[in-house]
């Protein structure tokens, strides 16, 4: 089952290069649990976040990622390896 990643529409390059490595991109109207929350502190703050708060499993956690400065291998490895914590 593919990692669910959500993205705000700033980043659509990302979550394109995501989807086509089997990543399920999704978007901030989303109704289901997420892996991964990305976002661009350069362009956006974590506002938006605050939509998600009932879309995170609270036994499993989500990442929360700031793709500033990073290249899509390295979002990877985040997604990948980040230790998951409660949001709210």
């Amino acid at each position: 089952m593919p990692k669910v990643i959500s993205i705000p529409s700033n980043i659509e390059k990302i979550g394109r290069e995501l989807d086509a490595r089997g990543y399920e991109v999704v978007h901030e109207n989303y109704e289901g649990h997420v892996d991964a929350m990305l976002y661009d502190s350069s362009k956006s703050s974590l506002g938006y976040l605050s939509d998600y708060n009932n879309v995170i499993d609270m036994d499993r956690g989500a990442s929360v990622i700031d793709t500033k400065d990073k290249g899509i291998g390295q979002i990877i490895y985040a997604i990948e390896h980040s230790t998951k914590e409660d949001l709210f």
